[in-house]
């Protein structure tokens, strides 16, 4: 059904009708690419950008890609703030977004935000295998014997259940004493890839998500920075790896 734009504006969070005209007529409204200053044009599926960013077609649902800068925290509580539904641009920010998941504050990278219940559940139970890696920058000396740990499951500290089969590959020194390695995790406990790394001997100086399933975080996509998933992304991101983690015989 269509509907009119400064309408169609106000159902998903952008104020009144009367606050919506006022951005349609001040040029800060496209559609399908276009400056559209009627207040009465008719949208029926059109692409609707507010400055510049995408309006969700539905009012009532959005899934987004955010790119989860260092500093900001996934909580709603504001004494934790910066939290990172300030990032949410205005096209969003009426609805009941959560994370699919946390990365801490001194983490960065891909972080999946939704309205969608099911898509969380699905992002973050372990039981589905969904990979998720992480880029490591690292001081300190892990060997053979850690990739080899982490193959089988190890213990962490206060927790009696052993980690699930992971895949580390140890790449390379950098300077200062600091190395970089690639952590592959099907599962996310409480900062589960610095224990991790502090149980093998080293202490994680850096840490950044850049890929869940097959869908890597996009390299035009600036750190605070989220957008719309495409259909053909959110087919990716719940593909599983080419491979499984890798275990040590």
């Amino acid at each position: 059904m269509a509907e009119r734009l400064d309408a169609w504006l106000s159902h998903r969070g952008f104020g009144t009708r009367s606050e919506a005209r006022n951005l349609v007529r001040g040029g800060d409204v496209t559609v399908d690419g276009l400056k559209v200053k009627d207040c009465g044009a008719r949208i029926t599926g059109q692409v609707v950008r507010v400055h510049g960013d995408e309006v969700a077609r539905r009012a009532d649902e959005a899934t987004l890609i955010l790119h989860k800068p260092v500093g900001w925290a996934c909580s709603h509580d504001p004494r934790e703030a910066p939290l990172i539904e300030e990032l949410v641009p205005l096209a969003w920010a009426h609805l009941p977004l959560e994370s699919a998941g946390r990365l801490d504050r001194d983490t960065s990278g891909l972080l999946v935000v939704t309205t969608d219940g099911e898509l969380i559940h699905r992002l973050t139970n372990p039981r589905k295998n969904l990979i998720k890696r992480y880029r490591i920058r690292y001081r300190g000396q892990l060997s053979g014997k850690a990739i080899e740990r982490c193959a089988l499951g190890m213990q962490l500290e206060g927790d009696p259940k052993l980690t699930m089969p992971a895949k580390l590959v140890l790449d390379r020194t950098v300077a200062d004493g600091e190395s970089l390695a690639t952590l592959h995790l099907s599962e996310g406990r409480y900062h589960q890839v610095r224990r991790m790394i502090a149980a093998l001997g080293g202490e994680v100086v850096g840490l950044h998500r850049d890929r869940i399933g097959r869908f890597e975080l996009p390299a035009d996509l600036a750190a605070g920075a989220l957008r719309p998933f495409e259909p053909r992304e959110l087919d990716a991101l719940m593909m599983a790896e080419d491979e499984p983690p890798a275990r040590v015989i």
